[in-house]
């Protein structure tokens, strides 16, 4: 009994004495173990301290005035995102998901890595990994995924490191913005916002499951090409929130049972496509590539989605409607209106219609901010953008700075001008006979009438007083930057000008003379949120007030009796001015309108100015357009209208004489003056039906008022035979 006795504690003794022996082996050896791999491979290991200054690859965000995603620009989608904004359901998914013992290792979980070990032993292969968050951040910031044992032993000493540096919520943040989630996004913001169209803190735990389950293997698991597997992920992770004590079986049980219900916009964030690219562009070049790729920028521009919405809209249906139009009058074989492509899918050439294409833009009055741009009628088609890139002619959209140019030298609207048939001899000897767009002429007729009805003959007359040297000045000092050369055809518009820059010199009437340069940036700040740009409206000062309020005035009335009219008839109440533009054969149509809040214009032609149609000028093709977006526009806005600056007078006047009224005068009109040029003379005619109205210098009848007209040709064989040449 004794001896049994004995041999019993001697048992125990040797059982405890091995157990102590075998845990501080246990515990010592992996200790000695992680020494001496430190001392061997220190040399090796990456230097943690770079994560202070970390900085990764950011997207840079275009935002809309009113807080709307534009675009996204960035070789890797990332949107940086706080762990103090990243929701509690999240976390316990990544971490259920991923290392249920995040809180609680010092860089490696032991338990995790032996039971990987186990389970890939007994399943004869690599089934399950043992990489804690912390060594999966180690791989992705500095290691690499190569398979290899020397790589592994690195990976988990410099988790080791970084564990001892850094806070358990720093790696959790660092962990949730830089992995990869499919689909070139990277990080928990970036995912949220492709899949679900919701910010990361928005996103409910079904959501959040399904993130979380990305990262396994985030191109196999992709929601969208493989919705069954990643439904599948989903729930993996779901019961793993379950054995995490995260959420109750109940609960996980109604969560697994949703769909996956994704958000029906994805891809790449450009709305607003040609304005986003004007942008970008204007960012690469001020800020390089870099900066605009990886900076994490911030830019917030002027464009208001809702009338953006509305101008895109407007001008694609209309240019829609037209090309059906031209479609349904001419043959498919007509070589004029169709192009030959290759076509591979029957393996040969076939004939595909040309595209009508189209330009609109919208700024504001009194700051040139940009709040509509449409470029034409297919981004994805075509990038050549039309509103701040194409050089078309103007057409009768020049006439107006003719008119200032006259205004501006001391003619009066009330000035006679005659609208007759002209010849003119060009510098290369050919003969040029220009004609009214009606084929008409109206005999001597006031300079507003002149504008309003759009009268090529009176208008060039005009210029043959002026110089045209004057008038180029006057349109470039107004906005027009591309080059003019100094021909009397470019009085009917023959230069080719950007709708932007038509625009912009549109702007001087509305602004009483002062030139509002067009910019489509607020401010743009980096991602610490330092401002880098902020932007305010530059205004110059460039036509008298006076002179600009008298054109304003005239281009009034091509809206409310003129080639604009129908604005009126379409609804359009607001006060407003403005231009139709026809060019000769019909190959472009512009119209260029202002009110108190906005200045817009439209552009409509195909790329290779291929004839739109017969009559298929300004008001009909481009001021539908225009219209209608106006009437949108200003739907909820306060009325303003227009009132005249100081040394703005009225006087009334004979139509026929263009000098104050008298009794006897049957058309009275009242007009508007300068006070230093406001007539003294009163109309001389007795109005009798024979007698003709008096011309302007150079005529047989003569007045004390200067007044502006040329002589009137007499008639001659030549005069009779006069062909009709369009602009």
């Amino acid at each position: 009994m004794e001896i049994w006795d004995y041999e019993r504690k001697l048992s125990i003794g040797r059982i405890v004495k091995y157990s102590i022996f075998g845990g501080l082996l246990g515990v010592g050896l992996p200790i000695v173990v992680i020494i001496f791999f430190f001392l061997f491979f220190a040399p090796e290991l990456p230097p943690i301290e770079t994560l202070e200054d970390y900085t990764p690859p950011l997207s840079t965000i275009l935002y809309s005035a009113d807080g709307v995603v534009l675009a996204e620009f960035s070789g890797e989608r990332r949107i940086w995102v706080p762990i103090s904004k990243v929701p509690q359901s999240v976390k316990d998914a990544l971490i259920s998901a991923e290392d249920k013992s995040f809180y609680k290792h010092w860089g490696l979980d032991s338990w995790g890595i032996l039971r990987a070990v186990v389970k890939n032993i007994t399943k004869g292969g690599i089934r399950q990994g043992g990489s804690s968050i912390t060594q999966q951040l180690a791989r992705v910031l500095f290691l690499g995924t190569e398979k290899t044992l020397v790589r592994k032993i690195k990976e988990a000493l410099t988790a080791i490191k970084i564990e001892r540096k850094y806070s358990k919520d720093e790696i959790l943040e660092l962990y949730l913005n830089q992995n990869f989630l499919g689909r070139g996004n990277y990080g928990v913001e970036a995912a949220s916002k492709y899949y679900f169209n919701k910010h990361i803190w928005e996103v409910n735990p079904v959501e959040a499951a399904l993130i979380a389950g990305l990262l396994k293997a985030p191109e196999s698991y992709n929601p969208i090409k493989h919705p069954d597997r990643a439904k599948r992920r989903r729930n993996i992770v779901i019961d793993a929130m379950v054995d995490a004590r995260k959420i109750d079986r109940k609960t996980a049980d109604s969560l697994k049972a949703l769909p996956v219900d994704l958000a029906p916009e994805r891809g790449i964030y450009l709305k607003a496509p040609y304005f986003s690219e004007f942008v970008r562009q204007y960012l690469e070049n001020k800020y390089g590539e870099e900066k605009l790729y990886s900076g994490g920028l911030r830019v917030y521009t002027t464009l208001d989605w809702n009338l953006q919405c509305v101008a895109e809209s407007l001008l694609v249906y209309n240019v829609s409607r037209l090309q059906r139009w031209i479609q349904k009058i001419h043959h498919k074989t007509d070589t004029s209106y169709t192009i030959v492509v290759y076509d591979s899918a029957k393996g040969d050439t076939v004939r595909e219609w040309k595209k009508l294409q189209g330009a609109f833009l919208a700024i504001e009055t009194s700051t040139g901010a940009i709040k509509a741009l449409v470029g034409g009628t297919n981004f994805w088609e075509s990038q050549f953008n039309r509103a701040v890139q194409a050089q078309r002619q103007a057409g009768s959209a020049f006439k107006p700075f003719v008119y200032t140019t006259a205004i501006d030298n001391g003619y009066k609207p009330s000035d006679l001008i005659e609208d007759l048939p002209l010849t003119e001899r060009l510098p290369n000897g050919t003969i040029w006979r220009p004609q009214n767009y009606d084929d008409e002429y109206l005999g001597p007729i006031t300079l507003r009438k002149a504008l309003y009805r759009s009268r090529n003959l009176a208008t060039l007359r005009l210029a043959k007083l002026l110089s045209l040297r004057d008038i180029i000045n006057t349109a470039r000092k107004m906005g027009i930057r591309t080059p003019i050369q100094p021909h009397l055809s470019i009085v009917l518009g023959s230069c080719e000008v950007t709708l932007i820059d038509l625009v912009t010199a549109y702007s001087v009437f509305p602004n009483y003379g002062v030139k509002v340069r067009p910019y489509w940036i607020e401010y743009i700040e980096d991602k610490n949120g330092v401002i880098l740009e902020r932007n305010t409206p530059q205004k110059e000062e460039v036509l008298p007030t006076t002179t600009a309020y008298i054109i304003l005035d005239m281009l009034r009335d091509v809206i409310r009796r003129g080639t604009g009219i129908g604005a009126r008839l379409r609804g359009f109440d607001w006060d407003a001015g403005g231009k139709t533009g026809t060019t000769n054969d019909f190959t472009d149509a512009w119209f260029i309108g202002f009110s108190p809040k906005l200045v817009s214009g439209v552009w409509v032609g195909f790329d290779d100015k291929t004839c739109m149609g017969e009559d298929m000028n300004g008001a009909r093709v481009a001021l539908p357009i225009w219209t209608d977006f106006m009437i949108a526009a200003h739907r909820n806005l306060r009325r303003v209208d227009f009132s005249p600056p100081k040394g703005i007078v009225y006087a009334d006047i004979c139509e026929e004489s263009g000098l104050l009224a008298t009794r006897r005068c049957p058309k009275v009109v009242r007009e508007i003056f300068t006070e230093e040029n406001k007539p003294a003379a009163y109309c001389p005619l007795s109005h009798r039906p024979s007698q003709p109205a008096p011309l302007i210098a150079g005529d047989s009848v003569q007045t004390k008022e200067k007044q502006s007209t040329i002589e009137k040709p007499s008639p001659t064989k030549e005069a009779k035979k006069l062909e009709p040449v369009e602009f």
